[in-house]
């Protein structure tokens, strides 16, 4: 796939939580939680991070997610995120956009990213790299 901005990290995310929230013949609601670990490039800073969110998972095998959680810089700056994103067959991408008052990181403050990924489950891993959306 190509994205058309700067590669700006490479992301690993382990699950912390799943709870089923509701089943139906056609869909699956799960809430689920996470912490994963970012190594930022091209001004990007590394760090770690929280969150948590629903999906929606079809009988098609289409999952749409909805995320959000808090971005914590290697050198303790805070941002908000929040993220949407698509998977089937392991694989997926997401729209992501952060949200700070920090000075130093101003260039961040709304930065829209798009990840793509995939899901190792015998590791549970999830594996992505982002690239600024342009």
């Amino acid at each position: 796939m190509v994205i058309g901005g700067k590669k700006l990290f490479e992301e690993i995310d382990k699950p912390i939580g799943r709870k089923i929230l509701s089943e139906s013949l056609e869909e699956t609601e799960i809430e689920a939680s996470w912490t994963g670990e970012l190594k930022g490039f091209n001004g990007f800073p590394d760090g770690k991070k929280v969150g948590s969110g629903n999906s929606v998972q079809g009988k098609n095998g289409v999952t749409i997610s909805h995320w959000q959680g808090v971005f914590t810089t290697s050198d303790g700056q805070e941002l908000l995120f929040k993220g949407r994103d698509m998977s089937k067959n392991n694989k997926f991408v997401v729209l992501r956009t952060y949200f700070t008052n920090s000075y130093k990181l101003t260039w961040m403050n709304g930065l829209i990213c798009v990840l793509e990924g995939e899901f190792n489950p015998n590791t549970r891993e999830f594996k992505s790299i982002g690239y600024e959306w342009v």
